[in-house]
Formats: structure tokens, sequence, C-alpha cells
């Protein structure tokens, strides 16, 4: 790593943030984003590893009783999918689908 470049993990190594006392975690950007990705690679599995954007915003509300707004959650996949956290299906527009290690992943909803 040169002195320019930061390392892939940057901004997320902070690891299980459930030990924090709230008013700290009430501060933190890093725990909200983590919440939503793993909630977002959980539907994901739940629905066999593929999903489009319509199906991943059902998972998400039957997972969480929460709304998404669909702009909201279409650049959060990609901006996942930059970051290698799952991957656009080619040729698929509005099609994700986990990366082979994390394929089995999910919960139930």
């Amino acid at each position: 790593m040169n002195d320019d470049s930061l390392p892939n993990n940057f901004g997320r190594r902070v690891g299980d943030l459930r030990d924090l006392p709230e008013e700290l975690r009430e501060q933190l950007q890093v725990g909200k984003t983590d919440e939503l990705e793993e909630k977002i690679v959980n539907s994901l599995g739940f629905l066999n590893g593929i999903a489009n954007l319509d199906e991943v915003l059902v998972a998400l509300f039957r997972m969480t009783g929460e709304v998404y707004k669909r702009t909201y959650i279409s650049n959060k996949m990609y901006r996942m999918a930059q970051a290698g956290t799952i991957e656009s299906v080619p040729k698929k527009k509005g099609v994700y689908r986990l990366p082979d290690r994390q394929a089995n992943r999910g919960h139930h909803m």
C-alpha cells in the first residue's frame, strides 16, 4: 500500500458494534450502512443468491417491516457491487447476485 491509497476495508474496521453504548452508536455512520448492507445480502441469500430490485425491496419489507425508497436501494446496491460485496449480473439491468462465497448465507424472513 502506498501513501496515497487506502486499505480496501477502510472505514469498516470497527467490527461488531453491539457492545458499544447507544450514545456512541448513534454517532456512527458505519453501523447504519453496514446494517443495511447486511439486510440486502440476507435478502439476496433468501432469494437463492440472485434478485432484481423489486424482489429485494419486497424481501427487505418482509424482513424488517420498513419501506425503503427504490432509488436509495438501487444506488446502495450499485455501490455494493462496485465494492465487490455483491455482483451486478451482466446484461440484466437492476439484477444483482451474491458472489459465490456468500451464495448460501441468507436467513429466513
